[in-house]
């Protein structure tokens, strides 16, 4: 009823270029993204905040994953 939210800091174990995430396997986030992405207002801009250690080649990934629109990470 408060129009939905307009960001969300995603948390994720690791990372790719991709924006895929993995996470802890529960599939909170997604099945809430997934709901919002059926909201008029739209799914929210999402960001991942990341140590550089964190950045894979690749994550695994689920046909319900969402991905991340932006990593934030240092890259020296």
């Amino acid at each position: 009823s408060t129009g939905g939210l307009d960001l969300i800091f995603m948390p994720g174990l690791g990372f790719d270029k991709k924006g895929n995430r993995l996470g802890r396997g529960k599939g909170y986030y997604d099945t809430y993204l997934e709901r919002c992405m059926k909201h008029p207002s739209g799914k929210p801009y999402t960001i991942a905040l990341a140590f550089r250690e964190q950045i894979c080649e690749s994550v695994p990934v689920a046909e319900n994953d969402v991905q991340v629109d932006e990593i934030l990470y240092e890259d020296c």
